[in-house]
């Protein structure tokens, strides 16, 4: 079992930097990479990646004894598995190499970091509120932290357009429509996601006897997150908001999201757990 494990972990994260590299490649060309095999490695490296994380994430909850959502380390696999299938699901038909290296290398990093907490972690209280909770958020913040990027590439493909680079002279970057197209449709998936993680994140606190600084502030950080996104959501289905400052705004909320779980794992590297 043991070898399963390790077996699967290092084929993930090769297949993941495999997928990275040939991502970047066709990113680079100056001309449009031509159908067939050679332009469809690089998805099916990334699914392959995805396929074997899954399976490793499997054989460590078997190891483990328990409920996946309750470690970090699995919780970690599953946020990046959420951002890899957002993905593969969003950029068919449209040129998104540059965003799906980035999404490669991320979920990469998503799994080395993971693999470098401890395993073990002390079940929580209200345990079927919190499976509710941190599965509600893990399914979000991924598909989120996916959005977060496609704006960050719609933010630096416009400043480009706009100082009339040519495109031969760089990497070609995804068109600003079908990045647009992307954030506001993750936009749709994550934050009823998103919505229900924070609303059982309020009944969690209530029933916890023991309230920390830290857990204040990565309450206070998701909840103004969640108010970001959420406004850029309604004023561009209220007044057609586009263009660079709902960019601007999905990115910000995409961070705060980001930190929030840098910051539970920094704890769980500190000893201090979930």
């Amino acid at each position: 079992m043991r070898e399963i494990l390790w077996a699967s972990f290092l084929l993930s994260a090769a297949s993941y930097l495999a997928a990275c590299f040939s991502f970047l490649t066709q990113a680079r060309r100056r001309s449009p990479a031509p159908a067939g095999p050679s332009r469809s490695r690089a998805p099916r490296l990334l699914e392959a990646g995805a396929v074997l994380q899954f399976i490793y994430l499997i054989v460590f909850a078997v190891m483990d004894r328990r409920c996946p959502v309750y470690s970090l380390h699995s919780a970690l696999g599953i946020v990046s598995l959420v951002g890899v299938a957002s993905y593969a699901v969003l950029s068919r038909g449209r040129h998104l190499e540059a965003l799906g290296g980035f999404v490669a290398a991320s979920a990469a990093i998503f799994l080395v970091t993971a693999r470098a907490l401890a395993a073990s972690t002390p079940l929580p209280n209200q345990r079927w509120l919190m499976a509710i909770h941190i599965t509600s958020n893990l399914l979000g913040g991924g598909i989120l932290l996916v959005a977060g990027c496609a704006a960050a590439f719609y933010l630096v493909n416009e400043r480009r357009l706009k100082s009339r680079r040519v495109l031969g002279q760089g990497p070609k970057l995804p068109p600003l429509e079908s990045l647009d197209t992307v954030v506001h449709r993750l936009l749709w998936i994550g934050m009823p996601l998103l919505t229900i993680g924070l609303l059982t994140g309020r009944m969690v606190i209530q029933h916890t006897e023991v309230i920390t600084v830290g857990d204040t502030f990565r309450a206070a950080l998701s909840g103004g997150s969640w108010l970001v996104l959420m406004a850029v959501l309604v004023l561009r289905q209220t007044s057609g908001w586009r263009g660079r400052r709902p960019a601007y705004a999905t990115l910000a909320g995409a961070l705060g999201i980001f930190i929030v779980i840098a910051l539970y794992v920094v704890r769980a590297l500190l000893g201090d757990g979930l």
